[in-house]
């Protein structure tokens, strides 16, 4: 249990759940680029060996590309970790891949393995889910249309998003 009262461990079930959806096995890691890397220099010719220098350049290469990566995780997770308190709006995956849209304020965001999640509700959602991030000022425009209007917040919502499809 995390401070302020907030139980965390549940976040392990939806990590489980979420790695098993979001793998990507046509991506090289790590791994997979130094077990070329060795493989290549295994089958290499012994006639017309490669050089130490192109070995040098392909580590140099690999090097670039990992610090890049490890860049992009940090920006992607502090920004992730700012929409503490916003409401979002996700596209989640059923069992059978079908998307349902799961929208609310973000009560706050926790990291598990070095990914991010929102907790949403009683809910935690992977942050890769995350379709829009919504200002508090248009939902509270779009309550007092829907109280004008007399229909719920989703129609409203429902209403201005064909109203700006109809617009482009």
């Amino acid at each position: 249990m995390a401070g302020l009262g907030i139980d965390t461990s549940a976040v392990s079930n939806v990590a489980a759940a979420s790695n098993n959806n979001t793998e990507n096995k046509n991506s090289l890691d790590k791994d997979a680029f130094l077990k070329l890397l060795v493989t290549q220099m295994q089958y290499q010719d012994p006639m017309e060996p490669t050089s130490n220098t192109e070995y040098m350049s392909q580590m140099a290469q690999f090097s670039s590309v990992e610090q890049m990566q490890n860049l992009t995780s940090t920006i992607t997770s502090g920004q992730t970790m700012s929409l503490t308190g916003q409401y979002v709006i996700l596209n989640v995956p059923d069992a059978a891949g079908n998307i349902d849209q799961v929208s609310g304020l973000v009560d706050y965001v926790t990291v598990q393995d070095g990914k991010t999640y929102f907790h949403i509700g009683e809910n935690y959602y992977p942050s890769d889910y995350l379709d829009s991030v919504v200002s508090m000022d248009y939902i509270e425009h779009l309550a007092d249309q829907a109280k004008e209007e007399n229909v719920s917040l989703e129609e409203a919502f429902a209403s201005e998003a064909a109203k700006s499809v109809e617009n482009e």
